[in-house]
């Protein structure tokens, strides 16, 4: 019974020894300072409207902004909860205006998420990139 509780114990001390340097070999699975790239992530918007009928819609959507230029890509960072608040009253107009029963349109979505983005950052420069549009 002890000989099984030491294996027990060599095999525990041999993992928590192994595990720390395999998790800093791959960079321990965060970015580094300066290494973040051009895309700024954006969390995911949902509006929930009421429609004509008394029905409850939902409309959800995933995007990221592509910024390639540093100074825009900073300015895009810290206006992150001004983006999202335009993006949700754009998709609270979109979803007022259509049905449930109508194909998203993503076109004219992406079209109104990009004026959007252009307002708030006072100028071209970031790409509206749609991960997901969702309507329920």
């Amino acid at each position: 019974m002890a000989a099984m509780h030491r294996r027990l114990l060599s095999l525990l001390l041999a993992l928590s020894l192994a595990l720390p340097g395999a998790a800093l070999a791959s960079g321990g699975g965060k970015a580094k300072k300066g290494d973040e790239g051009p895309i700024v992530d954006v969390a995911p918007v949902s509006v929930s409207v009421r429609r004509p009928n008394g029905r409850w819609a939902v409309i959800t959507i995933e995007a990221d902004l592509n910024v390639p230029a540093e100074p825009l890509r900073q300015k895009a960072q810290l206006s992150v909860p001004r983006l999202r608040a335009a993006y949700t009253e754009v998709l609270a107009r979109y979803a007022h205006s259509t049905t449930s029963e109508k194909a998203v349109n993503l076109d004219l979505i992406a079209g109104q998420l990009q004026k959007a983005t252009d307002t708030v950052l006072g100028g071209r420069g970031a790409q509206v990139m749609l991960g997901g549009v969702i309507l329920q």
